[in-house]
């Protein structure tokens, strides 16, 4: 019997009959049978082995391409099984293709999905591969090109991901076996494959990474501007892998696209915001990718960089700590930074924090590249550091000062400094500005901006702006200053010390209190002027009391020459005793006037207490002729008055404090709480006496004596307590100066019994 079936070699039809017959049967375990009899019989019986399966194909295949539609899908595996073993052994002719490629296409190409299984689907999609991968070294494809692209622009939008997966690498494949004929295609792929930029499988969006990078690459310059924006969003992917497969796409763009002259600026921002990346393989690859597209923009443009290339510098002197881009980098960035800078200045104006992160350390990139070519588009830099630096978000804020202390470095201070003058009222400017100081040279600096820049801080509208962001940034400018020009500050020492002074005496924390203190001190240092601040409060605070020149009738607790006014009265030290003629008119303006606030009587009288205790700090240095005519004034016109009885509870408050500090003037050796002490070689040995002599002190006993008698009546429990305080320090000190007559003592006597008697 065995001889009677024909040999396949011989009869393929008549071999296979029995198979091919079984096809047609309504059962779909017989219909699989078959075509697994048929798989084994060409493909696995050793008998065949040498049968020539192409006089095998002919008589076969429209039964097996006809089981492509079968409703059974094992029986459509099958089949599709016995092409790919066809394809894997038969010779390269496009033959055989005529009759694959319009099954596939109905099966997965067309607008709707037929092939309904998604392994199936998948198992077509090798089948493709496969045959992609077969005929790559021919030209035999070219007429199919139609078909791949009905196939492969349908299957990159298939819902399955590894359908997907393998469409992509199919793309990527047929882009480089049938270049010429895919350019004409091409833009058919873009937006199938663009889709999946958003697939939640990271490896979906890698494969379509690389096929847009292989699509570009092969078609035409539409491709590439479709692209070159999602690819740009691809860098903000949750993923590495995402963000390391689009800076190795951009980077193979940059030294093989051959459009890519055209579209350095599309480029560029791509391949450096990658060296910013957060992973370091990320950052190296992208590293190692700019050097060479500078080393080869070089090799390439040889003849017009020649002058360039033979005065080439090492790396100049004032250069930033980072290594030096090459030649090539530098200039491809001075060519197209005009391009760049305008987009980055649109995105940080974006909601997004990430995208402004991102635009932020691309404006450091640029800066470092570009150097001192970014001087005619500082203007733009300029404001874009500004918008940058008022970010809510603290790492664009990091970005920016990276960014503004490379802009110093690379812009000289006569171009910048007319691009920010204007704009010193704003915090955010005057961040700017310190991180620019830091990068400029401490020669260029000098010339010019050091004295503008001093003198518009030290206008009172700005000094004296009490709000935090304000004053931190207005102390970091003066510290920048002082740390760049050193010595050179002693020029604008005047203005550096109002600017300081100014927010020490009326910070909105103590932290900028601290700071301002400390830019004090380095200001003492820089000037040499002794070893403690009293050394530096004595060259300059002549001019903060100068400037102390608004009505007292219009002050509160938070007006700033109020503030000034004290902080000289509590910290100057022995500086006062030089300006106790300045000190002395606006002691009496605010406190000898009934309609000033009291609350800032109240302050005042309080920190004068505090003078006339700490006498010798404040007064060791005052001539006894000055301190004599203050004294003069503080007791006749200011604190006398103050004790005459008037009612009210606010009137009450202020004879308290009056007398407080008449307590503290007629103490003859009050105890020392000295906040600062001669630490420069002047001791504060020296003993300081108010009224040193009979004559000092008479004078005033007859206008004093009634008074602080009236007040041991007063109805405050502690205005009675000073008013005897000092009634028994002015009995003692008259005693000692020999001016305690008879009548005064009688005086005193009977006053202090009435007390006694009230108090029985």
């Amino acid at each position: 019997m065995s001889e009677l079936v024909p040999k396949l070699q011989d009869n393929p039809r008549a071999a296979l009959e029995q198979h091919i017959t079984a096809l047609q049967s309504e059962s779909k375990m017989t219909r699989r049978n078959a075509l697994r009899k048929i798989n084994e019989e060409i493909f696995n019986n050793p008998a065949n082995s040498d049968c020539d399966l192409t006089t095998v194909f002919p008589d076969i295949y429209a039964y097996v391409l006809k089981s492509f539609s079968d409703e059974s899908e094992a029986c459509r595996e099958s089949a599709i099984t016995i092409i790919s073993n066809f394809i894997q052994r038969l010779p390269l002719n496009d033959y055989y293709l005529t009759y694959i490629f319009p099954v596939i296409v109905r099966r997965i190409g067309c607008p709707e999905i037929v092939e309904e299984s998604e392994e199936i689907r998948l198992v077509l999609m090798e089948l493709v591969h496969s045959i992609i991968d077969k005929y790559k070294g021919s030209h035999l494809l070219s007429p199919f090109i139609n078909d791949f692209t009905s196939i492969l622009t349908k299957t990159s939008t298939d819902p399955f991901p590894k359908v997907k997966i393998e469409a992509c690498e199919c793309i990527i494949l047929l882009t480089k076996v049938l270049q010429r004929d895919f350019h004409f295609q091409s833009e058919s792929f873009v937006k199938p494959v663009l889709s999946n930029f958003a697939h939640q499988h990271f490896r979906v969006r890698v494969a379509a990474v690389r096929a847009i990078g292989a699509i570009v690459m092969a078609g035409n310059v539409k491709c590439f501007e479709l692209s070159i924006t999602p690819m740009a969003e691809k860098l903000f992917d949750e993923n590495t892998q995402v963000r390391l497969q689009v800076t190795l796409e951009v980077g193979n763009w940059m030294l093989s696209y051959r459009d890519r002259y055209s579209f350095w600026h599309r480029m560029i921002p791509l391949l450096l915001t990658s060296l910013s990346d957060v992973m370091a393989d990320i950052r190296d690859t992208a590293t190692k990718l700019w050097r060479d597209v500078g080393l080869q923009y070089m090799d390439e443009n040889e003849e017009d960089l020649k002058k360039k290339t033979d005065f080439l510098k090492d790396v100049p002197s004032h250069y930033p700590d980072v290594k030096r881009p090459n030649l090539g980098c530098r200039v491809l960035v001075q060519s197209n930074i005009g391009k760049i800078v305008p987009a980055i200045g649109r995105e940080m104006d974006g909601w997004q924090a990430d995208a402004r992160l991102r635009s932020s350390q691309l404006l450091c990139w640029m800066l470092l590249c570009a150097e001192e070519g970014a001087t005619q588009h500082a203007n733009t830099i300029v404001r874009i550091l500004h918008r940058g630096a008022a970010d809510e978000d603290q790492r664009v804020v990091l970005e920016i000062k990276r960014a503004s202390e490379l802009f110093g470095y690379f812009i000289i201070p006569d171009t910048w400094w007319p691009l920010v003058e204007a704009e010193v009222d704003s915090w955010s400017a005057l961040l700017v500005i310190t991180n620019i100081l830091k990068g400029s040279i401490r020669d260029l600096v000098k010339v010019k901006v050091l004295h503008e820049l001093c003198k518009e801080l030290a206008d009172p509208d700005r000094c004296r702006v009490r709000k935090p962001k304000y004053q931190e940034n207005l102390l970091k400018v003066c510290e920048a200053l002082m740390d760049l020009c050193k010595e050179d500050c002693a020029a604008v020492a005047e203005e550096l010390f109002i600017i300081n002074f100014t927010v020490y005496a009326m910070p909105v924390d103590d932290n900028k209190q601290f700071m301002a203190l400390s830019n004090l001190d380095k200001l003492r240092y820089l000037e040499q002027c002794g070893k403690t601040l009293t050394c530096l409060y004595e060259r300059h605070i002549r001019r903060i009391l100068s400037d102390i020149t608004s009505d007292a009738l219009t002050w509160s607790l938070l007006t700033p020459d109020r503030c000034l006014l004290e902080c000289v009265l509590l910290r100057s030290g022995a500086a006062m005793g030089a300006q106790l003629h300045l000190i002395a008119p606006l002691l009496k303006e605010c406190l000898a006037v009934p309609k000033v606030d009291p609350e800032v009587k109240l302050k005042i009288f309080t920190a004068l207490s505090t003078v006339l205790l700490q006498r010798k700090t404040n007064f060791r240095k005052c001539e006894p002729e000055k301190l004599e005519a203050f004294l003069k004034i503080v007791i006749q016109e200011i604190i006398l008055p103050n004790l005459v009885w008037s009612p009210g509870r606010t009137s009450e408050a202020i004879r308290t404090a009056a007398v407080a500090c008449l307590c503290s003037a007629l103490q003859d050796n009050p105890e020392e709480i000295s906040l600062e002490r001669g630490g420069d070689g002047d001791g504060c040995d020296k003993d300081v006496n108010l009224f040193p002599t009979k004559e000092s002190l008479e004078p005033f006993l007859e206008e004093m004596v009634p008074l602080l008698v009236g007040l041991v009546d007063d109805n405050s429990l502690l205005t009675r307590q000073h008013a005897l305080r000092a009634i028994c320090c002015l009995a003692t000190l008259a005693k000692q100066r020999s001016c305690l007559t008879v009548e005064i003592l009688h005086k005193l006597y009977f006053g202090e019994n009435k007390t006694y008697a009230i108090n029985i």
